[in-house]
């Protein structure tokens, strides 16, 4: 099934590619099983790795999408969007927030929801993470967000072409402090109407985002810890796509109006107790309510789903001597999920690349789906010796939907067997939930079965001198009862089932300069490949997102006290697509066409280059301190294809079919002020 809210975010997103900043049609930042290490006392400071990752070129400050310049990390467009890690899908991910659960960490138009300003410490865990961490088969990105500092109450403004931010921070009380973050896109003002009306695109809400965060923080004594903590966010864009758009001439259902709004809040109450400097509990309770609505084709068809997660986490350490630390908790949640729904049902898959001809039966549908999900886990870190360490765990997992338990053992192994060489390795079973639009009764398969992956990884590092490091650390996913789409109009037959299994391989190579000599730096390279197998055909297929060699390199200097200078290059292999080879008639609708398409995902994008710069000034305005951004996207104005569809309105006839490429943007400056009262 091409599900109608993913189908209009990416004709939604199709208006990002017409001009807004320029004439023309929108990468990131450093490590790789672990992106930043290390914790502090101080967690109302962010970390140094942490400020690296915000300071990466051509993320605007923004410190998720800096992940597109780690190894292993690339983007469904040019530089944005959901992330997908090592070969696996982007719908493979597990988010984390403060430990809790977060579905909707990027907007819908590429940047993320968070303030610069509150976050702490980053992780990304890409392939064989430890036992604590369910629900995801791909990555899993572990983001903290800072304590409030008790200090007088500042305010911090942030305008630039792209966003304006308010933030604000203090002491309560004596024992109290908080923040709170409020951030809203300026992308709307500078959209040019008139360019998307020449493509048939008539704009009623150009692209806009809003995002808050909340943290209210009481320490009753030297040994508990209370955090009242609240973040959300909203999407939204609305526009008429008339007969001379692309679109249309592809799917005429979608004529007349369209809109997407995707809004999310979650609430959060957390309790950390240390009862002596060897143990630590860590509770928290909270609730994450997300809301999707869209509809399309004037009033014709719509989707809306409200997604309710009613949660509780618990984690316990204990620490068993100096080298020897026991770790244990366990998660809840309830999930409800209630939709009503109009809509055609294309039923396909990532691994279907001719979703246009997948056409299905009208549905109407008004239901809700409820999920009880458990995990519990226990993880034995233990240093045997100062070169060896060990890392042991199990977890459980549970849910009432598919009425699947798994026990999922884990390991790592990481030996120092040289003084500065260390030769690390990590094995590990996984699973997560099917996709829930894919087992709504009526439009999917409610007996789909959850997708289970193993991962192994093998490494190994050394620590040079003056803060040089270079690692290289290969890697191996299974992935198998991934969902494959039936025929569409066999009411006898399942719309999908879980018969494509997957597999990706591959090597990273990462070489780091620390901060020294006033600059830091790190190259990474990537060569991998993934794919996908239907076990009732024995067919295999490169994985869509497949991109055979990645390059990215970054690097910071400090040119005096106030100037410092950034940039970062990224160079990949082109994307596997499938090819068009022809045009037949649209079965569906008279006197209109639709491709014939080749082996799938057979042929490969144009190689893809992309330069950032970024430059920043620290200044004082009125007396007040502050700094000046400017980053300039794309400096060698580069045409990236990131796409090649049929042009409907030049092909004619089956003799004279013309082509047509998605590019991606093309240079843009942004200039950004912020400043602290």
């Amino acid at each position: 099934m091409r599900i109608p809210s993913v189908n209009l975010n990416g004709l939604i997103l199709s208006l990002l590619a017409i001009p807004a900043l320029s004439s023309e049609a929108t990468n990131e930042p450093a490590l790789e099983e672990v992106i930043v290490q290390g914790r502090q006392s101080d967690y109302s400071v962010i970390t140094e790795n942490a400020q690296k990752i915000i300071d990466v070129p051509g993320a605007l400050g923004d410190p998720l999408m800096a992940v597109f310049s780690l190894p292993g990390v690339i983007s469904a467009g040019d530089g944005g969007g959901e992330p997908a890690v090592r070969g696996s899908s982007p719908s493979d991910n597990s988010y984390l927030v403060d430990g809790a659960p977060a579905a909707y960490v990027f907007h819908a138009f590429s940047t993320s929801i968070f303030n610069e300003n509150i976050i702490q410490d980053f992780e990304l865990y890409s392939a064989g993470f430890g036992p604590r961490y369910s629900n995801a088969i791909g990555g899993v990105f572990d983001i903290r967000l800072r304590d409030p500092k008790a200090q007088d109450i500042r305010t911090k403004v942030d305008v630039s072409i792209l966003r304006a931010g308010l933030f604000v921070e203090g002491a309560v009380t004596e024992n109290s402090a908080f923040y709170l973050s409020g951030r809203a896109s300026l992308l709307q003002y500078f959209f040019d109407e008139d360019s998307a009306e020449e493509e048939g695109i008539k704009v009623q809400d150009a692209p806009e985002d809003t995002d808050y965060q909340f943290k209210y923080q009481y320490l009753p004594g030297d040994n508990h810890k209370l955090t009242l903590s609240a973040n959300g966010a909203t999407d939204l864009a609305a526009a008429e796509f008339t007969e001379q758009s692309t679109e249309v001439m592809e799917e005429p259902d979608f004529a007349g109006d369209a809109q997407i709004k995707n809004k999310f809040d979650n609430q959060n109450l957390r309790w950390q107790f240390s009862a002596t400097a060897a143990s630590e509990l860590d509770v928290q309770v909270g609730h994450y309510q997300e809301n999707e609505d869209t509809f399309w084709g004037g009033d014709k068809y719509f989707f809306d789903m409200t997604t309710d997660d009613v949660y509780g986490l618990a984690n316990y350490a204990l620490l068993l001597g100096d080298n020897h630390q026991l770790t244990l908790g366990a998660e809840t949640h309830h999930k409800n999920y209630r939709y009503a729904a109009r809509f055609i049902n294309y039923v396909c898959t990532e691994f279907d690349p001719d979703c246009e001809l997948r056409r299905g039966e009208l549905i109407v549908v008004d239901d809700e789906v409820t999920i009880q999900e458990h995990a519990a886990y226990l993880n034995d870190n233990w240093r045997i010796t100062a070169a060896l360490a060990l890392d042991l765990g199990v977890q459980a997992h549970y849910n009432d939907f598919t009425e699947e338990t798994f026990v999922h053992p884990r390991a790592a192994l990481a030996w120092q067997f040289v003084d500065h060489w260390t030769l690390s390795t990590s094995a590990g079973s996984y699973d997560r939930l099917p996709d829930i639009d894919k087992t709504f009764p009526q439009i999917g398969n409610s007996e789909l079965k959850s997708p289970t992956s193993n991962h192994y990884t093998l490494g190994i590092k050394q620590e040079l001198t003056n803060e040089w490091s270079w690692s290289v650390t290969t890697y191996y996913k299974t992935m198998d009862d991934l969902p494959l789409a039936g025929d569409a109009n066999d009411s006898t037959k399942p719309p999908y089932t879980n018969n494509v299994e997957g597999e990706a391989y591959g090597v990273d190579l990462f070489i780091n300069k620390g901060l020294t000599d006033r600059w830091y730096g790190w190259l990474a390279i990537s060569a991998s490949r993934s794919t996908r197998t239907n076990q009732l055909t024995d067919v295999e297929r490169d994985y869509y997102l497949d991109t055979p060699l990645v390059l990215n390199w970054v690097v910071n200097y400090q040119i005096n006290d106030l100037w410092n200078v950034g940039t970062r290059l990224t160079l990949q292999s082109g994307r596997a697509i499938t090819p068009i080879i022809g045009i037949q008639p649209n079965p569906y609708f008279e006197n209109r066409i639709l491709p014939v398409y080749g082996e799938p995902y057979s042929e490969n994008l144009p190689a893809y280059a992309r330069l950032d710069l970024r430059f920043e000034r620290e200044m004082t305005l009125w007396g007040y301190p502050g700094t000046y951004n400017i980053d300039i996207l794309n400096v060698l104005n580069r045409q990236n294809v990131t796409d090649r569809d049929l042009d409907y309105k030049r092909t004619q006839s089956p003799q004279d079919i013309k082509l047509e490429d998605e590019v991606g943007m093309g240079v843009i400056p942004a200039i950004g002020m912020s400043l602290t009262f």
